[in-house]
């Protein structure tokens, strides 16, 4: 994952065989990575930065860490440390269901924003195989248990406890996020209320409704020849331009940007190099270029989904199952978005604020005449587009499966917690 450290480095010493100053300068370096790997990414993020960050010549962060990895894997297992000894001191006996289950989304809640940054950079592919599936499902660990215990006293519904974890895990980390133009900003306490509401009872409103009877089981998307009325205002190009944008999808997503040549991206796009910079002004022009096109092409496919059904959770329904459809096309867009981040920060907030733009207004409409429940925007929004995003991560991204699909049992649990909850009251 990063370059040893140079052979003439000294031999660092483990955190505990340090003097006290030591440690204190080795914590310092700690507190100093997880800002630049915050402000960063990982493959932004230098041992240059983070010593200077601090303060310290290179020299003394080799005394303490053997590469960025070493310091990066630190980071992490600190972040873990802290959720595990706050769950560890979690008091659930005796408590009533939605108090138990707000006491630890709110343990979750508070997590994700304490950790927030190292969260976009856990989802960089560098490190997805060596640090983050294994961190997540640590965290997951726990809420998998929460939901058995709550099954085994009848209290929840019977869903896949790992669909129940890490859609909570995604629910939290979303509700994180900075939103343009959703709703008011909210305490933890109150969060976690809402929150909590929306786990236990779900999207469906009072209405009238027939549910389908196989909710895996999608009709295709009609062929369309003419545009959405959004298309044409917002296409990304048309010819050249998007063979290039194609062809940067899977050079971006396969090396990554620090590893992406204009040249490699070029040829896979059959045009000349000079043609490149007809159309774009740099690399992080295009990077910027590829995030909104990305963009683009998801909301297109959730739309030619959904439109053809009048009921929300129809369309919820079968947007989920479009979007599982996309990312099993398209696994690379996970990589591109969370790199974008760091490198082309208005990029990633297109792309998340043009999806939760559209389904905030789909959402208000649909509460209104009943069909979902009158939960506030702020919150519905990013949970359910945090539930798609984590179970998407889970079973098709980190699959090691040359075809990844989502089991149907698992579908089948994902939509009836999204569209009815977790309760078992009616």
């Amino acid at each position: 994952m990063s370059k040893a450290k140079p052979k003439n480095a000294p031999a660092n010493p483990g955190p505990h065989s340090l003097t006290p100053k030591g440690a204190r300068t080795r914590q310092s370096l700690l507190q100093a990575a997880r800002r630049v790997f915050g402000e960063h990414g990982y493959s932004g993020a230098s041992v240059s930065q983070i010593s200077r960050e601090c303060g310290l010549g290179q020299g003394t962060f080799y005394q303490y860490f053997r590469n960025k990895d070493q310091v990066f894997r630190e980071v992490v297992d600190a972040a873990l440390s802290d959720f595990w000894s706050q769950a560890n001191a979690l008091a659930l006996e005796g408590l009533a269901p939605h108090d138990a289950l707000r006491r630890v989304l709110l343990l979750l809640l508070s997590h994700c924003r304490d950790y927030a940054p190292i969260h976009r950079v856990l989802n960089e592919f560098d490190i997805i195989e060596t640090v983050t599936i294994s961190y997540y499902d640590s965290i997951a660990w726990f809420f998998r248990d929460f939901h058995r215990r709550a099954v085994n006293l009848g209290q929840f519904r019977s869903l896949d406890p790992n669909v129940v974890a890490y859609s909570m895990l995604g629910l939290a980390i979303f509700e994180q996020r900075a939103w343009e133009g959703l709703g008011p900003e909210h305490s933890l306490e109150e969060m976690a209320e809402l929150c909590t509401s929306f786990l236990e009872r779900g999207i469906s409103g009072p209405k009238e409704w027939q549910a389908p009877a196989e909710w895996a089981q999608p009709s295709p998307a009609p062929v369309q020849e003419s545009p959405l009325p959004w298309e044409q205002s917002d296409s990304p190009g048309k010819g050249t331009k998007i063979a290039i944008f194609q062809a940067a999808e899977q050079v971006l997503g396969e090396v990554g940007y620090a590893g992406a040549g204009i040249s490699d991206i070029t040829r896979r796009a059959g045009v000349a190099q000079g043609t490149f910079y007809v159309h774009f002004k740099s690399k992080q022009d295009l990077m910027n270029g590829v995030v909104r096109f990305l963009s683009y092409q998801l909301r297109r496919e959730l739309r030619r989904a959904t439109d053809r059904h009048q009921d929300r959770r129809d369309k919820e329904v079968q947007g989920m199952l479009s979007f599982f459809h996309f990312l099993g096309q398209h696994s690379l867009i996970y990589r591109i978005v969370s790199e974008s981040e760091a490198i082309v920060p208005q990029a990633a907030e297109y792309y998340y604020n043009k999806l939760a733009g559209g389904y905030a207004a789909s959402l208000a409409a649909s509460a209104k005449n009943g069909e979902i429940r009158d939960l506030p925007l702020e919150i519905m929004v990013p949970a359910l587009m945090g539930i798609h995003h984590m179970i998407g991560l889970r079973w098709l991204v980190w699959s090691a499966a040359s075809h990844p699909d989502i089991p149907k049992q698992l579908i089948d649990d994902a939509v009836t917690l999204v569209v009815f909850g977790l309760s078992r009251r009616s």
